[in-house]
């Protein structure tokens, strides 16, 4: 095989990963309920990336700021969250939600919902500890007020940006991690699929009095049990380059590419 087939072939392969970066995912994208990259900059719709179609509709002032990858939108602790109506896609068994969150304390005074389906009872809840500002994992086992979930690790508010996640699964059962170790773990319980409100929100509880005061970014709602390894890098190589859900370049701008490289060869 001569040279300039050789070199045909790769920038093939170039083009080819370009047009299908799903190639390149680690994390199945097939299991993205929502992923939220807070990357608007304006407007009232937090944009879910994923194929789900899940679009939250963000309520109070909309403020953009640097975030890890990318803007991050900001919460006033006051009167911003993110909403996502009630469907069948957000009622879940098993799942894992991950967040960016660089938050203000609330000791004593209140949780900081990173993300709740369900007041009392609820289907799922990642929070900040009102009191040890620690990360909670909370759903609701069997009736209403019976709850359940780990709080541990170090406390995650007012020193910058940490990676959050939990985790919950039959094999996995429920596990919080903080920057990726895992700092809490309980036995897996089913959590109440009939959750009241039934919708869910980012950046507050689903029925208020849970707001995040800070900023949020890359936040993704998965329905199942990752890995450590998977969360790991998420939180390394950013959600878009984890699941391979990146801009996909127009065909127009393929086929320019395409002929550049054949001329130039």
């Amino acid at each position: 095989m001569n040279n300039r087939v050789i070199a045909i072939l790769g920038f093939a392969a170039v083009i080819v990963l370009i047009a299908s970066p799903h190639a390149l995912a680690k994390v199945d994208p097939e299991t993205l309920v929502g992923m939220w990259l807070f990357e608007e900059g304006a407007g009232d719709v937090a944009k879910d990336t994923s194929a789900a179609g899940n679009d939250g509709d963000i309520v109070g002032p909309k403020k953009w700021e640097d975030g890890k990858f990318g803007k991050a939108l900001e919460f006033d602790g006051n009167s911003v969250y993110v909403q996502v109506e009630a469907n069948k896609s957000i009622i879940l068994e098993e799942l894992t939600i991950v967040a960016w969150a660089n938050l203000e304390p609330s000791q004593g005074t209140r949780w900081q919902s990173i993300m709740m389906r369900g007041q009392n009872p609820r289907n799922y809840l990642l929070a900040v500890d009102k009191d040890s500002q620690r990360l909670q994992l909370s759903i609701t086992k069997g009736a209403p007020g019976a709850w359940g979930g780990p709080i541990g690790g170090p406390p995650v508010t007012g020193d910058g940006w940490h990676h959050l996640a939990g985790v919950f699964g039959e094999k996995t059962g429920l596990t919080i991690y903080t920057d990726g170790e895992e700092v809490g773990t309980q036995p897996y319980a089913k959590p109440s699929l009939d959750a009241d409100p039934a919708r869910m929100r980012i950046g507050d509880g689903s029925n208020g009095g849970h707001q995040c005061e800070g900023l949020l970014d890359e936040v993704a709602l998965f329905n199942v049990p990752l890995e450590q390894d998977d969360i790991k890098t998420i939180m390394e190589d950013g959600l878009e380059s984890a699941t391979g859900l990146l801009a996909v370049e127009p065909d127009s701008k393929l086929t320019t590419i395409w002929g550049k490289l054949k001329t130039g060869l």
